[in-house]
């Protein structure tokens, strides 16, 4: 039976699951830790649909505008407008304006720094947790096909701090078992392993294989290849007289 992640009344949770969700703002949500609702994945698909059509636009837009042709017009504009504020004996006015867009263009300059510096930081910041947790997704079994899912998980948990992946619960930073900082390891292993198993390859170990085979009633009787070789080369010698049958 397939469990769903949310219910919009309590009575339709099959009763034998009801403890396993939680009311939030009126719904009835599955209490399993990082889950990212449909909503939130359809947002965040939705916004980037968004963003690449604004840019498509933008580049029709403005894809063929000369920019050194405009600058160049808009400088000898600007100079011919000077000449006539010296001539008609406004120099005050002139300066100020030439203090004022020195101001302004100064100010425009810090805040696209300060703007381009948040935006790195948040690049960074996102290449850290992707890489880190792309790492350890690979080596603790997780699908090939989860491992998006696994990175929105992770980027609800992780902020980077000192260049540094810490995961935090709000504004409470979360420990592993052993009392130190919990890890991206030890989150996908020890965390996700437990609230979202499905994300995870089955086992491919011995003790898969044979619990496998216990519940495969016909498991037992099945030869491998190599079995199967050696019985038919002993049927051939006996049929040629080179051995007899024990």
């Amino acid at each position: 039976m397939t469990l769903k992640a949310t219910y919009a009344k309590q009575e339709e949770i099959p009763e034998a699951h009801r403890e396993f969700y939680a009311e939030k703002d009126g719904k009835f949500s599955l209490a399993v830790e990082g889950l990212v609702g449909k909503d939130k994945l359809d947002e965040f698909r939705n916004n980037n649909v968004a963003l690449k059509k604004q840019l498509e636009e933008l580049t029709e837009k403005f894809g063929e505008i000369d920019l050194d042709l405009y600058n160049e017009l808009r400088e000898k504009a600007e100079k011919e407008r000077t000449k006539k504020l010296i001539a008609a004996d406004k120099v005050d006015e002139l300066v100020a304006e030439r203090v004022n867009a020195a101001k302004a263009g100064f100010d425009k300059q810090y805040k696209g720094l300060e703007d381009e510096k948040r935006k790195l930081s948040i690049q960074l910041e996102g290449l850290l947790i992707d890489n880190a947790v792309r790492d350890a997704a690979s080596k603790s079994g997780v699908r090939a096909g989860a491992v998006d899912d696994v990175l929105l998980r992770a980027r609800q948990v992780f902020k980077v701090v000192d260049g540094k992946a810490v995961a935090f619960d709000g504004d409470k930073q979360l420990f592993g078992s052993t009392g130190d900082p919990l890890t991206v390891p030890e989150y996908i292993t020890s965390k996700l392993t437990e609230a979202a198993p499905h994300l995870f390859e089955q086992s491919q170990g011995s003790g898969a294989r044979k619990a496998e085979g216990n519940n495969n009633p016909g498991a037992a009787g099945k030869i491998n290849r190599n079995d199967s070789k050696a019985f038919l080369d002993n049927l051939s010698d006996i049929a040629n007289g080179k051995k007899q049958v024990a």
